[in-house]
């Protein structure tokens, strides 16, 4: 009986042990990591008609790599070469650029910043762009520190800082501008500034296939002289088409073609002849 009574009471603590809830253990978030999202290759070639004969134009070859730390951060960069082409001297390196940014994601805004290395300078960049709704914008003000030469530094910025939004049509203000510290490399220019609307538009798109187009019109183009009143205005007016194929669900390739005709306006004793400017590009991107 004794033995029994013993068996029943075991029995007992097992079955209350069993029958109490076990506390889940808790779910810990894996910490953020560095991670490359995406990397790509881009040629692009820039000529105008003021080129000399025998001038291709500027070849330029780009390579990027883009990364992500956790979901605000991104990182970018961008690196590339730069050759004068000829059909009779060949090819000879004019320059090359090192792109390095960081941006910092929140929830309407992103901010960050870039360093940007050339042959003859070195540029230090604010990055910002928004979208609320129907508006949006980008702003990339920089100093742009001459290598060796103080006094061709300047004060930089390109934005668009209003860009408004209907269905597949945008329309937006862009400005580029320059404020130079001192006399070198700017032929005596102490500011200028240049004012374009563009209207953008999604002209198509399947599956597979994006096809977009822009038209741009440059309405103002002012600039401050330090000894002379003689300087050249450009009214300008351009039309860029592009396209991105989708290749497979991670290859991308991408194009477009800029022509911009200049028209100029001589404040002083002659005008320039008018001319055009071409820019063609292509490339592809592989996503992660």
């Amino acid at each position: 009986m004794k033995k029994i009574s013993i068996l029943l009471a075991s029995l007992a603590i097992v079955s209350s042990a069993y029958g109490k809830e076990v506390m889940p253990v808790a779910e810990v978030a894996p910490a953020p990591m560095l991670k490359v999202t995406s990397v790509g290759q881009s040629i692009e070639i820039d000529n105008d008609s003021n080129s000399e004969d025998g001038n291709v134009g500027i070849v330029m070859l780009g390579n990027s790599v883009n990364l992500a730390y956790g979901d605000d951060w991104t990182f970018g960069l961008f690196a590339r070469k730069e050759w004068n082409t000829d059909t009779d001297d060949g090819f000879g390196s004019t320059g090359s650029r090192l792109d390095l940014s960081a941006m910092r994601a929140y929830e309407n805004v992103n901010l960050g910043v870039r360093w940007r290395q050339e042959k003859e300078s070195d540029s230090y960049f604010l990055l910002g762009d928004y979208s609320y709704g129907m508006l949006s914008g980008w702003f990339e003000p920089a100093y742009v520190s001459s290598s060796g030469n103080d006094d061709a530094d300047s004060f930089y910025i390109e934005a668009m800082p209003v860009i408004a939004t209907y269905g597949p049509v945008s329309i937006g203000y862009y400005i580029e501008a320059s404020d130079y510290r001192g006399d070198s490399n700017n032929d005596g220019v102490e500011k200028e500034s240049v004012h374009q609307v563009r209207l953008m538009a999604d002209l198509y798109s399947n599956d597979k296939l994006a096809i977009n187009g822009e038209l741009r019109y440059q309405f103002a183009h002012d600039a401050d002289m330090k000894d002379s009143t003689e300087w050249q205005e450009n009214n300008k007016y351009g039309v860029q088409v592009g396209a991105n194929y989708l290749l497979t669900e991670a290859l991308t390739i991408d194009g477009y073609y800029l022509y911009e005709f200049n028209e100029y306006t001589g404040h002083g004793e002659n005008d320039d002849a008018d001319d055009y400017y071409g820019e063609f590009a292509i490339g592809w991107t592989y996503s992660f």
